[in-house]
């Protein structure tokens, strides 16, 4: 029995530490879309990656937004003139902006699952004079088109 235990311990130690977590590919440049049903509380999302893979920018989602608390919800388009780095295949940042005197933060994590798939959160929070309306993070999967 002690064998068997110590033959165990020793097949799972050499397993490599990747095989643990999720890889992440190398994206394929394009656009990128997540149609309705594929975003949570959201309509649609589309957004590109550059030609090196390196680069999303055009963000583009409609989504719902709560605003103060209320139950009552709107649609909001979500980060068209930002931009994210891709590293590893992986994307994350929190990314601010003011327009009009409202500040918006938007975030975006996720990775390439493949290089025409990508799976991840995206958040925007906006506040303009003390209120606050909050997408919260909704998750999405987006494929090239």
């Amino acid at each position: 029995m002690l064998k068997l235990r110590i033959a165990a311990a020793l097949a799972l130690a050499s397993l490599p530490a990747s095989a643990a977590v999720a890889q992440a590919a190398t994206p394929r440049p394009g656009t990128f879309t997540a149609p309705e049903g594929k975003v949570q509380r959201g309509y649609d999302l589309t957004f590109k990656v550059d030609k090196g893979g390196k680069r999303i920018s055009g963000l583009v989602a409609h989504v719902l937004e709560t605003c103060a608390g209320e139950s009552t919800s709107s649609t909001t388009t979500v980060g068209p003139g930002l931009t994210w780095s891709v590293k590893g295949g992986r994307f994350s940042g929190r990314l601010k902006e003011t327009q009009d005197g409202v500040t918006l933060y938007t975030t975006l994590e996720g990775r390439f699952t493949s290089p025409t798939t990508a799976t991840g959160v995206i958040r925007q929070e906006s506040i303009v004079a003390g209120s606050t309306c909050d997408t919260y993070e909704l998750k999405f999967t987006a494929r090239r088109g």
